[in-house]
């Protein structure tokens, strides 16, 4: 019995684990020398479940890839970029969670963060997805210093595998 039960939990957590961050692209206004550029590779880098991270100088883009099972959430990245000094822009994300709330108003959790947004967005059957483990594509606004948009405005969103 006791058995049954480890193995039922483990299996759960397991799910639990595959719900988070894939990818965190941002654009990060101010960066204009290498220097710079190193400072926020060190600064995501330091992050944990962050797997690899590039900075292209010229775009200032800063392209983030996690981990399986990470739980870094998006005012990490935010903080990283402001602690050294610099804006940061709309990110792109895919990220796997919960989605939750109505049809009308779905909202998406991403499990292991506190993380959760409103989702705003056409295509994919959302109320089919209600209560699933779902993966959204989309892009968060640039939000004032300190804080993380509320809404993602999802390009796709399906059942996450």
């Amino acid at each position: 019995m006791k058995k049954a039960l480890v193995l039922t939990a483990l299996a759960l957590f397991t799910f639990a684990a595959h719900a988070e961050y894939d990818q965190v692209n941002m654009t990060v206004f101010g960066m204009d020398c290498a220097p710079c550029a190193h400072a926020i590779h060190v600064s995501m880098k330091g992050i944990k479940g962050v797997n690899k991270v590039d900075v292209d100088l010229n775009t200032g883009l800063v392209s983030v890839q996690l981990a399986p099972g990470n739980s870094a959430s998006m005012q990490q990245f935010n903080q990283a970029v402001e602690k050294n000094g610099f804006t940061h822009k709309d990110a792109k994300i895919i990220a796997k969670g919960k989605l939750t709330g109505t049809a009308a108003a779905p909202v998406l959790e991403v499990t292991g963060t506190a993380d959760k947004y409103a989702l705003t967005g056409t295509g994919g059957n959302v109320a089919s997805l209600l209560g699933k483990t779902v993966t959204v594509s989309g892009t968060l606004p640039q939000a004032s210093k300190g804080k993380v948009a509320d809404t993602l405005h999802y390009d796709s969103i399906a059942e996450a595998q």
